[in-house]
């Protein structure tokens, strides 16, 4: 008897353990790419509820580089979630709360601008990244925005896609290949508050950092141009 009611434990143990590291969120990705036209934009990124009820997500910007007031940045940005649209005051980083998601439901989160950008003299690469949370679940997406015209945008999409990081997740070296981005110049990983955990000169199309020393988690890597701006942004995950 006493072995059957251990066995009965350790199977319920199991089966806790097992719904308490389950999802209960998908991204479908980490990082999302749009065009601002003088017309405005949306840049969206899905997030779809995986348990089988009903759920709210909480969420907050922890890194950007938009421009302060009273650049149209600034001025005509929006962040959304099935709530409300938010001004570039969330940017601040306020936690923010979305409305029910019912059980395999999908969330549009995305950017917003107005037509209003149409009088920005700057034109990026621009991004913002989002945490969202909900139980044990945490995640993040970064919205990259380039006021570019169509051709060159259209070059410039084909190579951020181009970027691969492997192995992911990783224990010691982590390797970068950024194959047509030649305007690449320096990485920088960073934590998910947006803290700079290491920077690095890079020469060529390919990198590899060690991260050994790194504490477990997930981090953000910055591709960057040798102005400093964003080119391109991608998650990887430390064990």
């Amino acid at each position: 008897m006493k072995k059957f009611i251990l066995g009965l434990l350790v199977i319920l143990g199991v089966g806790a353990q097992s719904t308490a590291s389950a999802q209960s969120f998908t991204i479908d990705k980490d990082t999302v790419k749009g065009v601002v036209s003088d017309n405005g934009a949306k840049v969206t990124c899905n997030i779809t509820n995986a348990t089988p009820g009903a759920i709210k997500i909480d969420w907050k910007v922890i890194s950007h580089n938009i421009p302060a007031s009273p650049s149209p940045w600034n001025e005509a940005f929006g962040l959304c979630d099935n709530q409300y649209c938010y001004i570039s005051g969330i940017l601040s980083g306020s936690t923010q709360t979305t409305l029910d998601i019912a059980a395999g439901n999908t969330m549009h989160m995305y950017i917003s601008y107005t037509n209003a950008i149409a009088s920005a003299t700057t034109f990026g690469p621009y991004y913002v990244t989002a945490e969202l949370s909900q139980g044990s679940t945490k995640d993040t997406v970064t919205y990259i925005l380039n006021k570019w015209s169509t051709s060159v945008n259209n070059v410039a999409s084909k190579s951020a896609d181009n970027v691969v990081l492997y192995p992911n997740p990783v224990r010691d070296d982590l390797n970068i290949v950024f194959a047509g981005m030649n305007e690449v110049k320096s990485l920088g990983i960073y934590n998910l508050i947006g803290k700079q955990v290491s920077a690095y000169k890079v020469n060529g199309t390919s990198a590899s950092v060690n991260v050994e020393s790194m504490p477990a988690g997930i981090y953000m890597l910055r591709l960057m141009d040798g102005q400093g701006r964003v080119v391109a942004v991608r998650k990887f995950n430390k064990q």
